[in-house]
């Protein structure tokens, strides 16, 4: 298939996860403090409740579009795709709900979608053909996972005073959930290529216990802070932590041609910062 079509499907999973986000959120801060309640109380509240569990159904079904979309795709591509789901959200805001967006915020919309054509035009049609370094993904994930567990025990220890609580249980839940993304993209690899034990015995458990550490982090941000500050911390760090693994452990590489190069990492850029501004769309109100 087209990595065209792979973005498509990125970008479709991108709305759903985003809406099943909100969903969640409107019934996270309701509910038991995660580390501050007992584990039992916490889990029983969390899974007795509808709204959230509807959240968590539609949260779902937007992931298994995102796990089709990165068989298709390379992670580096489909990643920052996935902040196109902030842009279309803006825009349904704005012209179904008749919120005001800024002038600067419509700078910033076309911004990204140019960045998303840019990224698009710079997409190879082949995929890479050799099996990513185990050692390259041992170096990445012990890398990502020290900085996970340096900035949660600061926070723990309290030197981290000058950030937020949900900034840094943003940047955590981006880091964990970055992580995630490049294990489910080493799975498809190895399973393409007949490497069945690496792909289900050993990057499947660890891409699922990447993504619940994620999302229970996330939940926890909910909790402490603002939503808004939780999910502009992980989106960007999320995607920032995909793009680099992808290009230094999975052979994404950039494009031999150099004008491609450039578009693509014009295109990195547009859709990080779009969606860094975009998540705090409407923060005002």
């Amino acid at each position: 298939m087209p990595v065209w079509f792979g973005l498509l499907i990125a970008f479709i999973s991108s709305l759903t996860m985003n809406f099943g986000l909100t969903l969640q959120k409107r019934r996270a801060s309701e509910l038991p403090k995660i580390g501050k309640e007992r584990g039992a109380l916490v889990a029983r509240a969390f899974f007795s409740n509808r709204d959230w569990w509807s959240g968590t159904i539609v949260l779902l079904l937007g992931w298994g579009l995102y796990l089709w979309s990165m068989q298709i795709a390379p992670i580096s591509l489909v990643q920052p795709t996935l902040g196109m789901g902030l842009m279309a959200m803006a825009l349904f805001s704005v012209f179904y709900l008749k919120e005001k967006i800024k002038p600067g915020e419509w700078v910033i919309i076309a911004g990204m979608f140019i960045g998303f054509i840019l990224l698009g035009l710079s997409a190879r049609e082949e995929m890479p053909k050799e099996l990513p370094s185990i050692i390259r993904l041992l170096i990445a994930t012990a890398f990502i996972l020290a900085l996970a567990l340096f900035a949660y025990f600061l926070g723990k220890k309290g030197k981290l005073n000058a950030i937020r609580a949900d900034t840094l249980l943003g940047i955590v839940a981006g880091l964990f959930l970055g992580l995630g993304a490049v294990f489910a993209r080493s799975m498809f690899l190895f399973s393409g290529h007949q490497k069945d034990f690496n792909a289900l015995g050993i990057f499947l458990p660890a891409m699922v216990i990447s993504y619940l550490l994620g999302i229970v982090i996330i939940q926890s941000g909910f909790q402490h802070g603002k939503a808004l500050i939780v999910v502009v911390m992980e989106s960007v760090i999320s995607k920032l932590v995909a793009i680099l693994a992808g290009i230094f452990a999975l052979n994404e590489s950039l494009p031999q041609n150099r004008t491609l190069a450039v578009m693509r990492i014009i295109a990195f850029v547009l859709i990080l910062f779009g969606s860094g501004v975009l998540a705090r769309f409407g923060k005002e109100k």
